[in-house]
Formats: structure tokens, C-alpha cells, sequence
């Protein structure tokens, strides 16, 4: 069988989500352990984990397990084919093939993957039901010609572009395309892998509260200034969170009384309208919690492994 490597991207925002996708709970860990976990146990090396978004956080998160990493730095303006060259470029000198698969399908079983490393082809990709999924398979010297590739339809694109006969792959295994951009589709995925008899994730569940004479900062404010930071509108913030624009003036007047600074600047109404901004302060706030409660509940997940992990989860 020939040497087979792996690419996993994790360099995406994951905004939609409101979470860092690859620290989730899944299985007996994490999306990314329970990945990492399952194509080292089949053998499958090197694997280099492309990261961006919170990228120091995932490789620390990862640093136990062996893999190698390398960061695409624009991941804010770059497509998720320009994360999959940066990997195959650092793997595929070291590999006779290699799988591409994003970080948010963890639910692919093993099966699969050793079903896909049992065929030899230049390109094969899995299909369920006749629906395309991943990983896909690519000889190293396929990969890197894939690499060349300028259009905007992505690996997909490139791989039509080419020209090369692609292999497919049927299998029994609804988990090689269901991913998870919201948080309502990682519920759902839990629920469809709980049925089909793989157990809930169990994990400590962390909430961060800043307290003065009385509480008021907590994960419902930080929200609401993430949405003046996207939409630019107090009133937009207020309807993607179903609250009256009442309660959020007044969840912003008193998180600037006691800060004792401004954290959102308004203006009225006029011939261009009125809206609302951060200030310098507010977006440091913002990024300051995001990052403080990500290390918070890192460090708890940590205790929860070395305390209760052996003995709650199945």
C-alpha cells in the first residue's frame, strides 16, 4: 500500500458558528483530536493540520499528537483552496498520496477512510447515496499539478480542470458531507452520530462573567457588540438577537458606566442615516473576552480530561 498523508484545513473563521470549530467537543474529544486520532490510527503520516483562524491556539491544542502545522496568514481574504495548496505544498514531497479533508467533518467513519486507502488512482472521492463528499484522495504528483490551478471554483474546479478521470467512491457514510457552519447544524450532527450509536460528547461547559457592583458583562453583551461590530447598527445588533432596541440601549449604557468609557459611538439620523460603531476600547473589549474565555475553557477542559475524563466518558 502506498505511503499516504493527509491535509486537514482548519484555517476558517467559523463566524457563523460563533465558535472555534475544531475545539468542540466530538466523541471522546475534540473535532480536531477525534480526527487526528482516527488517521493516525490507521496509519496514515505525516499530517499537517492548516491552520489561521486562532491557529497558536489549535496547534497548542494539538501540539501532543505529532502533527505538523503551517498557517495560512490571510485566511481573512484568501479561499479555503489557497489553505489546501499551503498543505500539500508541506506534505506531499513526503508522501505518495494524500488525503484532503476539511476539519469540520468528523463524523466520517474509519471505514471509509481505509475502504479509500485500498484503491489505487490518481483521484478518488467518496460519494454517499451519489452525493460527493470527503476526504479526497490525490496522487502527490496530482496534487501538486492541482496547485497550478487559477480558476475560482476551488479543489472541485480544479480538479474538472484537469482532466484526470475521477474514482468514485461509494460508501455507506451520510458523515462525509454533513458539516457544521451554525451551531444548530453541531447540534444536529450530534444527535445524527448519537442515533447511529457513537454517544454525546460530554464536556464542562464554561460561562465568563465580569462582576463590578454588579454583573454586566457576560456572553449575551458580548454578542450584542459583535453584532454593532458586523452590521454597524445598534437597531441590526438588537433584531439578530431578538431583543427590543430599549433593552439594548440600556445593556450598553450600563456596561459604559461601569467601564467608565465608551464602547460604542452612535450618530443620528440624516441624509446618510444614523448607526453605531465600536470605539478602539469596545473592539479591544471584544477581542480581550473572546480570547480570555477561549483560554478559560481550554485550561478546563484540561482539568475535566485529568479528573473526570477516564471515568465519564464512554
Amino acid at each position: 500500500m502506498k505511503a499516504t498523508g493527509a491535509v486537514l484545513v482548519a484555517a476558517g473563521l467559523s463566524s457563523r458558528m460563533e465558535a472555534f470549530k475544531p475545539m468542540l467537543p466530538f466523541g471522546r474529544s475534540t473535532i480536531s483530536i477525534h480526527i487526528v486520532t482516527m488517521l493516525k490510527d490507521m496509519g496514515i503520516a505525516p499530517i499537517v493540520v492548516v491552520t489561521g483562524y486562532r491557529g497558536d491556539e489549535l496547534q497548542q491544542h494539538l501540539s501532543f499528537t505529532g502533527v505538523r502545522f503551517i498557517k495560512n496568514e490571510r485566511f481573512r481574504e484568501t479561499q479555503m483552496f489557497d489553505s489546501v495548496r499551503l498543505g500539500i505544498g508541506a506534505v506531499c514531497k513526503d508522501c505518495e498520496r494524500l488525503m484532503i479533508l476539511p476539519v469540520d467533518l468528523p463524523a466520517i467513519m474509519p471505514d471509509t477512510i481505509r475502504q479509500q486507502m485500498m484503491i489505487d488512482a490518481p483521484i478518488i472521492r467518496t460519494t454517499c447515496h451519489g452525493e460527493p463528499g470527503h476526504p479526497v484522495m490525490l496522487w502527490s504528483q496530482v496534487a501538486e499539478m492541482l496547485c497550478g490551478y487559477q480558476g475560482d471554483g476551488g479543489l472541485r474546479g480544479a480538479i474538472e480542470h484537469s482532466g484526470i478521470a475521477i474514482t468514485n467512491l461509494e460508501v455507506e457514510d451520510e458523515g462525509i458531507y454533513r458539516d457544521m457552519d451554525t451551531r444548530e447544524q453541531y447540534q444536529e450532527l450530534l444527535d445524527w452520530n448519537y442515533q447511529r450509536g457513537q454517544g454525546y460528547p460530554v464536556r464542562p461547559q464554561v460561562q465568563v462573567r465580569l462582576l463590578a457592583s454588579e454583573v454586566f458583562y457576560d456572553p449575551g453583551v458580548q454578542k450584542l457588540l459583535s453584532f454593532i461590530g458586523q452590521t454597524g447598527s445598534l437597531q441590526q445588533a438588537c433584531l439578530h438577537m431578538d431583543i427590543s432596541y430599549s433593552k439594548g440601549r440600556k445593556m450598553i449604557k450600563q456596561l459604559e458606566q461601569q467601564l467608565g468609557f465608551p464602547v460604542v459611538q452612535r450618530w443620528a439620523g440624516g441624509s446618510g442615516g444614523g448607526g453605531s460603531v465600536l470605539t478602539e476600547n469596545g473592539e479591544k473589549l471584544l477581542d480581550s473576552y473572546e480570547k480570555m474565555v477561549a483560554e478559560i475553557q481550554d485550561f478546563t477542559d484540561q482539568a475535566y480530561q485529568k479528573y473526570m475524563g477516564k471515568e465519564f466518558i464512554l
